[in-house]
């Protein structure tokens, strides 16, 4: 399954991206002190992975860089298999309406959480656009806020990414979904490291679902993958960075919970959100270590081209 009008080409291990987005979350030893840190949210081909230093921007929710902290509400196990798959119906009577262009453009919003001695504390909600090429590898585009990187260095307000994975490889993905399940869980596999097994297939899916323009049917594919892995559940009530309240469909591991976040009424994605549902070093049941919100999906003809808001 690829988008529509899109050429067959070889499939992208999707893994790959979800190991990058994820590294720092899931494969950071702990030593007695370590120095503080900010995760950022990785490019769409996983061109960054990095950490920033303690106090690079102003706390938005509190001066004193206090933790967010938010309610762990019980899960719905036997929900989720009937909400995704009522996500797939919807999907599948949905006809293609991506238009023309040679890039996808994604404009979202997202915060995450600094991490070191004593809780996390999230950091401020910044902007970030990113241009996608649509079916040939070639040269992205990134623009969200500067950041010096000790070790990485300057990461400058406009980036060019090159050699980026364009959207119809990573959406070329089997559409039955036992095939697609058994795919990811194979990427995982090879990986071998990080999340669990059934964790690593749910974070690559989300991975997709995020930055990409991803066609009716494939979310369909996607959602009916979804609601075959073990331990995924519907919460209700949930918020996205810009406060859009939705319906998650939730997977926890490791004592946290990975959220993406749905309008309840047209099953339209909305962001993400990660925390503790247990407590840890990193803070108590509720500690929020990522949120974001998509606030914009198009494809446009130029890089670096913005379409109508």
């Amino acid at each position: 399954m690829s988008e529509p009008t899109a050429p067959r080409v070889p499939a992208m291990p999707a893994v790959r991206r979800q190991a990058l987005r994820h590294h720092l979350m899931n494969e950071i030893d702990r030593p007695a002190r370590r120095p503080r840190r900010m995760l950022i949210l990785a490019p769409a081909a996983g061109v960054l992975a990095v950490v920033v230093a303690a106090g690079a921007i102003a706390q938005p929710w509190a001066p004193d860089s206090s933790p967010l902290i938010v309610t762990v509400e019980q899960g719905d196990h036997s929900g989720a298999m009937l909400l995704l798959n009522r996500m797939a119906a919807a999907a599948d009577r949905s006809g293609p309406s991506s238009g023309e262009g040679k890039y996808i453009y994604i404009r979202s919003r997202g915060a995450f959480a600094e991490l070191g001695d004593g809780p996390a504390r999230l950091q401020p909600v910044y902007e970030r656009e990113i241009w996608i090429p649509r079916y040939e590898r070639g040269d992205g585009l990134l623009r969200q806020p500067f950041f010096d990187i000790p070790i990485i260095g300057v990461i400058p307000e406009r980036e060019t990414l090159t050699n980026v994975t364009p959207n119809a490889e990573l959406v070329n993905l089997p559409s039955d979904p036992d095939a697609l399940l058994a795919k990811l869980y194979r990427e995982r596999d090879e990986r071998g490291r990080g999340t669990s097994r059934d964790g690593g297939a749910f974070d690559a899916i989300g991975d997709i679902l995020r930055e990409s323009l991803v066609p009716p049917q494939t979310s369909a594919a996607l959602y009916r993958a979804a609601a075959k892995i073990p331990g995924v559940e519907v919460v209700r009530g949930v918020t996205d960075a810009v406060g859009r309240r939705g319906i998650a469909v939730a997977h926890t591991d490791r004592s946290r919970r990975n959220e993406w976040i749905f309008d309840e009424q047209t099953y339209e994605y909305l962001g993400e959100r990660s925390y503790l549902v247990a407590a840890t070093a990193d803070g108590p049941a509720g500690t929020v270590l990522g949120t974001t919100a998509v606030l914009q999906r198009a494809v446009v003809s130029k890089l670096g081209q913005r379409p109508e808001r």
